[in-house]
């Protein structure tokens, strides 16, 4: 996706269509990394308010998001993609920005 976002013609991309896919591989597990770098290469407008909501699960909720891998590498990885949704939900504007941490609860 990064390639694709790269050498793109600015505005030819369907930039909600990449934010949906970069969080469907978070939400399951198969790339949370590349999923967390296209995020953050698209930027927070590119997402709508329902993705914004479900990256707010995936940087605040209690399940993990990296669930397989090396064994001693799991937590270290899920605390890094945190990290990085947090950061750019803290990019969001005011009136969209996600819930904090104690308004997602155990979604």
């Amino acid at each position: 996706m990064l390639a694709l976002l790269s050498v793109a013609e600015p505005g030819s991309l369907y930039c909600p269509a990449l934010a949906e896919a970069a969080l469907r591989s978070a939400e399951t597990d198969a790339d949370p990394q590349g999923a967390s770098e296209a995020l953050d290469a698209l930027g927070i407008a590119a997402l709508t308010d329902d993705q914004l909501a479900r990256l707010a699960v995936l940087a605040y909720g209690d399940a993990r998001t990296v669930r397989s891998g090396v064994e001693d590498r799991i937590i270290g990885q899920d605390d890094a993609f945190r990290r990085r949704a947090q950061a750019l939900l803290a990019t969001a504007p005011t009136s969209a920005r996600a819930p904090a941490p104690g308004e997602v609860g155990g979604l």
